[in-house]
């Protein structure tokens, strides 16, 4: 995908975002003010690294695997309700710094593994 049609794919999801969460908060200006990058950043990295998502959803997992998603999964929504609860945008800040760490732990992946392969082709 090309640079320009991935950051403004990103710059329209954090606006909505954004905006979802000044439709439903009153307060929480700041962290109002937090999401629109931090949803823009997600959006490009998982844009950026696509295929190493796809990749890494459509492999057969183990049963450790499946066992620490789930995990992960469970404390994410619990933390997350519970966010939401406090305040929407604490809450969609919450997920998204969910997606975030997500999104750069596969970006690094992805890097190593290309990496790997030139490594591997020289």
């Amino acid at each position: 995908m090309r640079p320009a049609l991935r950051y403004i794919i990103s710059v329209g999801v954090g606006l909505a975002v954004t905006a979802l969460a000044v439709a439903f908060a009153t307060a929480d200006h700041l962290i109002m003010l937090s999401l629109l990058p931090l949803y823009g950043a997600v959006t490009s990295m998982m844009l950026a690294h696509k295929q190493q998502w796809v990749s890494l959803s459509r492999g057969s997992p183990t049963r450790s695997t499946r066992k620490r998603g789930a995990i992960i999964g469970g404390l994410g929504a619990f933390t997350g309700s519970l966010l939401l609860q406090a305040s929407v945008p604490a809450g969609f800040a919450g997920y998204g710094l969910m997606l975030l760490g997500m999104a750069g732990a596969i970006a690094d992946l992805d890097q190593a593994s290309s990496t790997d392969q030139a490594t591997t082709i020289d």
